[in-house]
């Protein structure tokens, strides 16, 4: 097995970890807080410096390895490293203090109904400070896991983070009494301390950088001018879900909350497919664009694309299949209502196509990073913003709460057209036609799976054996129904995940 494929399966695996240690912590703040005004406050207010986390976390990941490929090819890998670590580290700090200071004013402003509640606001207010003092690591964080990406240890990278979240789950359990849900912000702090300590640890200080390297302010400044337009790129999807909560704080206790639950579940199969995929082609992206190798990137592209899709399309419509069971067996219980149940069910279907759209976005962005083209995606994720609170306020006035779900989908469909065009311009054309002859035959293989899971479904119900070997039944069977189908109808991207140290062939 080659290095990169094993890689890559152990990257699979620790993002599937990272996602279900994710979903757990979910899990654990339903079951303690379910849809109440606590949960409310919470799940609003730390979507604001959450946008600054994934700006950091992600956006600095995607712009540091090209950036990071191109210095170290003039052997100043190491020295690029310490610039970029000791500037982020004062521009992280700077954020911190700033934010934690203007988060009362802040959720006053974007949040006033969260005031009808006795400790509404108070809740808000810390959890947005205590979030946004965690920037402060977090971004020295996100350096380090972009340096690991390079060095293709990406399952590390996933790692570091689940410790984040593993930290986060275990105050909310150990201190809720005492703390209240004040413990999950502040599990979230002491985490991304853990995080960094971790690295600290397995690179050794000598190794994290040149401590007495002084720094290249020219240099950190012409990486940000570079790392900006990807970090807000990135941040796009945070901004437009922290719209959505801005709406839907004004619709009554539970919305907030019962919307935060159908997002974060049906965006597992995007984190785990979409971004994994994603994350894997774009170090062969980078190499590629760094040797001039321009078919490499097409074809690095065109399966990048495949393999999402691939992946993906029986996901989705499994999920739309099975929602109500998934979700009953994922959230019901303690503080989680029948009621939440049904409302949780009804949202996650509407975003069920953000999923699909971000997932494509997810793969093109890539592209744009590589070449760097990353102010075109800037420019189109702020018109997707603009576009989303448009299409938030028709929606939700038509279909109240449920709308801001469907925005969602219909923002993530339109960003993904112009993206995915946009791109095709640039770099003068993909092969369409691999990709179409592709995505025909996965398309037919997923509507052979949807009849034989109606059909299931007309015999078995979770009424008559339990929603866990109901889903159970229907997953296995609609699996073996989908992946059958793809090697009846030899899909070349099937075909290429079972050969044995095969090189991939070129789509033209």
């Amino acid at each position: 097995m080659s290095k990169l494929r094993l890689a890559s399966i152990l990257f699979l695996l620790s993002t599937f970890f990272l996602k279900f240690s994710s979903m757990i912590r979910d899990i654990v703040i339903s079951g303690l807080y379910g849809d109440s005004y606590m949960a409310d406050a919470y799940f609003a207010s730390m979507v604001i410096p959450n946008a600054i986390v994934l700006f950091m976390l992600t956006g600095m990941k995607d712009a540091f390895l090209p950036s990071y490929f191109k210095y170290d090819k003039l052997g100043k890998g190491f020295s690029h490293l310490t610039n970029i670590v000791k500037g982020t580290f004062w521009i992280s700090l700077a954020v911190s203090i700033v934010g934690a200071a203007a988060s009362p004013w802040l959720v006053g402003m974007l949040y006033p109904d969260f005031a009808k509640f006795e400790q509404g606001m108070m809740i808000a207010a810390w959890t947005a400070a205590i979030y946004f003092l965690s920037i402060s690591l977090v971004g020295v964080n996100a350096v380090y896991e972009g340096y690991f990406d390079s060095q293709k240890k990406f399952s590390f990278s996933t790692f570091s983070q689940t410790i984040v979240v593993l930290t986060t789950i275990l105050f909310a359990i150990i201190f809720h009494k005492t703390l209240s849900i004040y413990a999950v912000p502040i599990g979230y702090f002491v985490g991304t301390l853990f995080s960094f300590l971790l690295k600290l640890v397995v690179l050794k200080p000598g190794k994290m950088m040149a401590w007495t390297q002084k720094m290249d302010w020219q240099e950190i400044k012409s990486f940000y001018w570079i790392f900006i337009p990807v970090g807000l790129t990135i941040a796009v999807g945070q901004i437009n879900l922290a719209v959505n909560q801005i709406f839907a704080s004004g619709m009554g206790e539970g919305v907030v909350s019962n919307l935060n639950y159908a997002f974060r579940l049906v965006n597992i199969p995007q984190a785990i497919f979409g971004v994994t995929i994603a994350t894997i082609v774009y170090p062969l992206l980078a190499k590629a664009k760094s040797d001039g190798d321009h078919q490499s990137f097409k074809l690095g592209m065109e399966r990048g694309l495949s393999y999402m899709f691939m992946f993906l399309a029986p996901t989705v419509i499994g999920m739309l299949i099975l929602m109500e069971s998934i979700v009953r067996l994922t959230y019901e219980r303690g503080a989680f209502t029948e009621s939440a149940t049904a409302l949780t069910t009804q949202y996650a279907i509407f975003y069920i196509g953000s999923v699909f759209f971000y997932s494509i976005q997810a793969v093109v962005a890539k592209g744009f990073y590589t070449l760097d083209k990353g102010h075109y995606m800037m420019r189109i994720g702020m018109i997707s913003v603009v576009v989303n609170v448009i299409s938030n306020w028709i929606l939700s006035n038509i279909m109240g709460p449920a709308g801001l779900a469907l925005s969602t989908s219909v923002v993530g469909m339109i960003y993904s057209v112009i993206t995915f065009s946009t791109l095709y311009k640039i770099f003068n054309g993909f092969n369409l036609k691999y990709i179409g002859k592709e995505y025909i035959k996965m398309i037919t293989a997923t509507a052979l799976m949807f009849l034989a899971l109606w059909g299931l479904g007309k015999v078995i119900s979770p009424a008559l054996l339990g929603d866990i070997l109901y889903l159970a039944i229907m997953i296995i069977t609609g699996a073996v129904v989908y992946f059958a189908g793809l090697y009846i109808l030899k899909t070349t991207s099937m075909t290429q995940l079972l050969a044995r140290g095969g090189k991939a062939k070129s789509s033209t």
